[in-house]
This record gives structure tokens, C-alpha cells and sequence, in this order.
């Protein structure tokens, strides 16, 4: 269930962010809100995916693509932490819709392992066995709970991101390390403002 470098995995850029892709995986995936991110956040954190890029050619290997999550990612983290935007999934109806979606298929086209649900962005930890793809699964989620949003607060326009973040898996300690983040991720939040699961097999 952790990236194997011995099997063939899909590597391609959407946007801006390079995505891996490798059957049977646990991936760790970070979406948000259209808004989520001001206009001059979003030009440096293309500014410096673009550097990145460029001092880094592609086909890049694990330890590049980690070098990049650790500097662009986790630098996209920092700016939505501040809270801008709308912060629609502030509401706790709202967050139950986008968690509805996310447990839609869980047990049937991926294994939920953990998520939580942030005012403008989510976290989430997804085993995908079979031949389940993660592009196919958050356009799914993202779709459903969109327009289910959109209805209840009688809103019109795009309601998410098209992109996201995402990172296979690499080990026993690089998924507790995720779990870990997850758990801690809303600490500076009051307890109305997030929704966390973690499975119970994952618990300690």
C-alpha cells in the first residue's frame, strides 16, 4: 500500500503540481476552496513552483518530488492556515455535505484512512486498491459535493480548486507522520470550526 519505485508509476503535471499515480497506493491529498487563496499568494506559489521547476527538470526522482512538497507544499499549508476567503466549510451543515461525499464510496472504490475538514481547504488520506484512480475519485467528490453546496446556500459559481495536492505514501512512519499532521492541523481552531476522522484501525 506504499510507493514501490520497482512498479511503474504515472507521472504527469496538471496545472502547475506534478501528480503521481501507482495502483494499490495510500495518497495523501490536500484540495481547498476556489477563494481559499488571494491573488498575490497564488502568484508566488506559482513563482516558486515555476523556479523549482525549472532548476529541477522533469522526470524527477522521490527525493526531488519530496524536496518540492516539503518547499512548495507545505508553503501552499502556511497561506491557507491564515484563514482567507470565504471559509465556507466553517459551517458545520457544510462540512457534513463534503463528508457525506467523501464516505460516499468509502469500502467500494477506496478505504478512507483519515481527513479533516479545514474552513477553506481539506486534508485526506485515501487507500485506492484495484484500479481505482485518485483524479476520477476527487473530481467525483469535488462534483457531488459542489453542486449539493451551491443548492444549499444558494450560491452559483465554482465552489472548489481544480487542482490539488497530492503525494503517494512511502512508508509505515510517512503515513503516521500524515496521520499525525491531520490530527494536528487544526490545533489553533475552535472545535466548531473543523470536522476530523480518523479510522479506527489507524487510531492509537
Amino acid at each position: 500500500m506504499f510507493l514501490n519505485r520497482d512498479q511503474p508509476i504515472d507521472k504527469h503535471t496538471g496545472g502547475n503540481l506534478p501528480h503521481w499515480h501507482q495502483y494499490g497506493k495510500i495518497q495523501f491529498v490536500t484540495f481547498r476552496l476556489a477563494d481559499s487563496l488571494p491573488l498575490y499568494q497564488l502568484e508566488t506559489l506559482k513563482f516558486e513552483a515555476d523556479r523549482f521547476r525549472r532548476n529541477h527538470p522533469e522526470p524527477w526522482s522521490p527525493s526531488v518530488s519530496k524536496e518540492f512538497w516539503s518547499k512548495i507544499g507545505l508553503m501552499e499549508e502556511r497561506f491557507l492556515d491564515n484563514g482567507h476567503g470565504s471559509c465556507l466549510l466553517r459551517h458545520p451543515a457544510v462540512r457534513d455535505v463534503l463528508a457525506q461525499a467523501i464516505r460516499h464510496n468509502d469500502g467500494v472504490e477506496y478505504n478512507v484512512v483519515a481527513y479533516v475538514i479545514m474552513p477553506n481547504h481539506v486534508h485526506l488520506l485515501l487507500h485506492l486498491p484495484g484500479n481505482s484512480e485518485l483524479s476520477k475519485v476527487l473530481h467525483s467528490i469535488k462534483r457531488y459535493s459542489a453542486r449539493k453546496i451551491n443548492i444549499m446556500l444558494n450560491r452559483h459559481g465554482r465552489l472548489w480548486m481544480n487542482e490539488s495536492f497530492d503525494r503517494i505514501v512511502r512508508s509505515y512512519s510517512h503515513l503516521n507522520r500524515c496521520i499525525e499532521y491531520i490530527k494536528k492541523n487544526p490545533a489553533n481552531f475552535p472545535a466548531s470550526d473543523y470536522t476530523i476522522y480518523i479510522h479506527p484501525k489507524y487510531q492509537e
